[in-house]
């Protein structure tokens, strides 16, 4: 994943007071008057969606049905499905979206979209956005889209400059990913627009899950996604984005994705991709939806700079919603880190008797090696106290892995090798039989104080009781069980598919300079940017 982190590489080693950030100003760029826009402004109470969903609200007033999307195909198939029968509105809202196949394809029905009159609205995070600037302002050229680009940097082209002078700022990132089509359905989770999240990385694929939402919880994340629009971080991409280093119009951008979409291997993605998609019987017959109680928890956009009061914060919203724990919590986290207080909390939980599990990325599939040395430094005492470990393989064995990926690498011609290595980027959390969050807020300090996130609580105990049971089945499968010798070593358990158990001594494949660079950065007081 391309995120703010990638910069601490290069700058962790120079200084810790460089790394704390001395802001001698703002570098953000002359923002200009804009007339405010809000979801409610276009009538989307006639559109084939209202007509679906609205009689299920009706009959489960003040609830949220919900789908989750596991299957990488199924997450893009219905994303583009969306697309594709939206007839009002479409708000998007992410971290990335990249100049890639997956970034192409999307486009591609937007235009579409917005060829049949449908007003669509994109808020790109600035931070990864440098190679799709030129695209998104040929893009804004179409008189139905409008994009925005938010905290943006304001060195266009020398964005060191930025985190040289203003880091404190450029370190805080919009890290929410929201869908929202016609204002009646809206989707969230881990899922970037990127080729690496719908399995058509050549070299990894990221593990993940999102959500649809309907009901109560839609309109809340249609409000946030309204909130960040109207910021004054949001910034039309015309304004800050020169058409003179740009040749690329809306005509040539058009005909770009026109061709890329007729390729056959795109073709042959998508008819893959349409295998385990149920979308269209779920919309052309009763959606299938089960009706929980919910909560959205979400940052404010003051968060960014600074001014959020507690209640604001998505960590503070979140522990005053969550019930305690009797029996059970299951955490899965692309990057955990706990902290002193979290962990403290998760070693009372499972000395009183609650089974705490906690799922996150082994050194080998962890795309932001920096994080692994913080989250390391809790792992003897969490085990020492009970807490379950476990870590996410870089490549399982294939015995475990899709029995159709040889087709599918040859159909959409993707590297087999990529479609067998893997990462964990899902963010979600169970608790007992009761209650499940998902989201884009993963457990660690840069979710919990710099980057702003969103995610919903769904008090479903059948989606809870999924959840662990589904733990139950597969970790073994996917990852490493962690233990502690009779030395208080960490060893690493790997059970094969025969049922054999491996037990490693060593840190699977980390080298002695990778423990050493790691264990060093450990003593960095930068945790709190991790």
């Amino acid at each position: 994943m391309k995120t703010i982190k990638t910069y601490y590489l290069v700058f962790i080693w120079l200084s810790c007071m460089f790394m704390l950030g001395i802001s001698g100003c703002s570098t953000l760029p002359k923002q200009y008057p804009q007339q405010a826009q809000y979801s409610y402004q276009q009538d989307t109470s006639q559109t084939t969606f209202a007509k679906i969903i609205e009689p299920l609200r009706e009959n489960n007033p003040g609830l949220t049905g919900y789908h989750i999307l596991y299957d990488p195909l199924e997450a893009l198939s219905t994303r583009i499905h969306l697309i594709d029968k939206a007839e009002k509105t479409l708000d998007l809202q992410y971290y990335i979206w990249d100049n890639d196949r997956i970034g192409a394809l999307a486009l591609h029905s937007i235009i579409q979209a917005a060829d049949r009159g449908v007003k669509v609205r994109l808020l790109i995070d600035d931070n990864n956005a440098k190679e799709m600037e030129g695209i998104f302002l040929a893009l804004d050229q179409h008189e139905n889209i409008d994009v925005k680009l938010y905290n943006p940097y304001g060195f266009r082209q020398y964005r060191l400059l930025d985190i040289i002078f203003d880091l404190k700022r450029v370190n805080r990132r919009m890290h929410n990913k929201s869908f929202i089509v016609d204002n009646q359905i809206a989707l969230i989770g881990g899922r970037n627009m990127s080729d690496q999240y719908y399995n058509l990385s050549d070299k990894y694929q990221f593990s993940d899950v999102d959500t649809i939402l309907v009901g109560s919880a839609s309109d809340e994340i249609i409000q946030s996604f309204d909130e960040y629009w109207n910021d004054n971080y949001a910034y039309p991409v015309k304004q800050i984005v020169s058409h003179t280093r740009y040749p690329l119009r809306y005509d040539g951008l058009k005909e770009q994705l026109e061709a890329h979409y007729q390729e056959a291997s795109v073709q042959n993605y998508l008819d893959l991709a349409s295998r385990s998609n149920s979308f269209e019987n779920w919309l052309n017959q009763d959606p299938k939806l089960e009706w929980v109680s919910a909560e959205v928890v979400k940052d404010s956009p003051s968060k960014i700079k600074s001014r959020a009061t507690k209640e604001e914060h998505l960590n503070f919203q979140l522990l005053k919603r969550l019930q305690e724990p009797d029996h059970s919590i299951d955490i899965v986290s692309a990057y955990f880190v706990p902290e002193k207080i979290g962990m403290r909390k998760l070693n009372e939980m499972a000395q009183n008797g609650v089974k705490v599990r906690v799922l996150t990325n082994s050194f080998a599939a962890n795309d932001v090696s920096v994080v692994h040395a913080f989250y390391a430094k809790y792992r003897e005492e969490l085990l020492a106290n009970n807490v379950e470990l476990y870590e996410f393989l870089y490549a399982p064995d294939q015995e475990n892995l899709n029995s159709n990926l040889e087709e599918f690498s040859q159909k959409a011609k993707v590297s087999l090798k990529g479609l067998s290595r893997s990462s964990l980027h899902a963010k979600l959390m169970a608790i007992d039989e009761k209650q499940v969050f998902i989201g884009s807020f993963n457990f660690d300090p840069r979710s919990s104080y710099l980057n702003s996130e969103i995610g919903v609580l769904l008090n479903s105990p059948a989606l809870a009781k999924g959840v662990h049971e589904t733990m139950d089945d597969h970790l073994s499968k996917y990852a490493y069980k962690l233990i502690l010798d009779a030395n208080q070593k960490i060893n690493w358990q790997l059970t094969k598919p025969n049922g054999e158990v491996r037990t490693l001594t060593k840190e699977p494949k980390m080298r002695w300079y990778h423990k050493a660079l790691l264990k060093i950065t450990s003593w960095l007081p930068v945790e709190g940017l991790m």
